[in-house]
């Protein structure tokens, strides 16, 4: 085979299956709170974590920030072949304001979407109203990640 013909059939394979495999959607709106109080432009992703490795995660949406009120909404689309377990990251600075800083680093919490939130389709029409997040419980326990 040439070159050339190889690359039309991956490239003839690679849409083939892209339809096949169906586009999932996820959305999730709550607030975040830290001591009572809004947990203002808190950093938050969706993510599928392909079972839960997190060397493996794929980032569906990212760049999303909790508004002054510490109110989100974040939503996002993906094509699979088997159900996304999906998965709400908050980067954080819960605390930072009583002397625990870690640097650059920010804390991380992650919550799994419950099941039956994920959608068929590039639209979620089943929204996963978290309520409200408390990021204060446990925060010296949570991993530190994005460091910048």
């Amino acid at each position: 085979m040439t070159n050339s013909f190889q690359i039309l059939l991956l490239l003839f394979l690679n849409n083939f299956l892209s339809v096949l495999a169906g586009t999932q959607s996820f959305r999730a709106v709550g607030q975040l709170l830290c001591r009572g109080k809004p947990a203002q432009f808190a950093e938050l992703q969706l993510l599928n974590t392909r079972g839960g490795d997190k060397e493996y995660n794929i980032i569906i949406q990212k760049g999303v920030f909790s508004d002054a009120d510490g109110y989100f909404e974040i939503y996002g689309n993906m094509h699979q072949f088997y159900e996304i377990p999906a998965a709400l990251q908050v980067f954080h600075e819960c605390f930072y304001d009583i002397g625990i800083y870690h640097g650059l680093c920010k804390n991380k919490f992650s919550v799994n979407f419950p099941e039956g939130y994920g959608n068929d389709g590039p639209l979620a029409r089943i929204t996963w109203d978290t309520g409200i997040i408390n990021l204060e419980p446990g925060v010296l326990g949570q991993n530190l990640e994005k460091c910048d």
